[in-house]
């Protein structure tokens, strides 16, 4: 089982988040992994003006670059708001990441932000990776990643 990651991890786990956010977004293989990982609902990401990634189990450091469109980190309350005002809004969120033994575990998903506010965020799809260090003190993903839907 894992336990949740603890604190010094931080920067690790940001890193992490981002070489996952950045690759799906562009379509191409997670480290250690030959094909990309996609699902379908990853489609509504881009539609909107720029990505919007929740604040929630992540930090403000994400680097993500390259991806087409501009990437903004906010609260989830943004993006309710935003949807509330100019329709539903699709993001993606990060669960907390899982650490045990020297794999760390990173799950994102995408959401869509309804526009009646009294309604909750609908969870879509998305994928579950596992990321090992490898023996150049790198990380990669040596199982291949799951990917979930509703």
């Amino acid at each position: 089982m894992f336990g949740e990651a603890a604190s010094g991890s931080r920067d690790l786990i940001a890193r992490l988040q981002s070489i996952m956010l950045t690759r799906v977004l562009r379509q191409q293989p997670l480290p250690g992994q030959a094909q990309p990982v996609g699902f379908p609902d990853l489609a509504f990401v881009p539609e909107s003006p720029s990505v919007l990634i929740s604040d929630a189990n992540t930090t403000a450091q994400l680097d993500v670059v390259d991806v087409g469109k501009p990437v903004e980190i906010v609260p989830e309350s943004e993006i309710r708001e935003a949807a509330a005002r100019t329709g539903d809004r699709a993001y993606v969120r990060f669960q907390p990441a899982e650490e045990i033994e020297g794999q760390i575990r990173i799950v994102m998903e995408v959401r869509i932000a309804p526009t009646q506010p009294d309604l909750q965020p609908l969870g879509l799809g998305g994928i579950s990776a596992t990321f090992t260090r490898d023996p150049g003190d790198d990380w990669e993903v040596t199982e291949p990643p799951a990917v979930f839907g509703i």
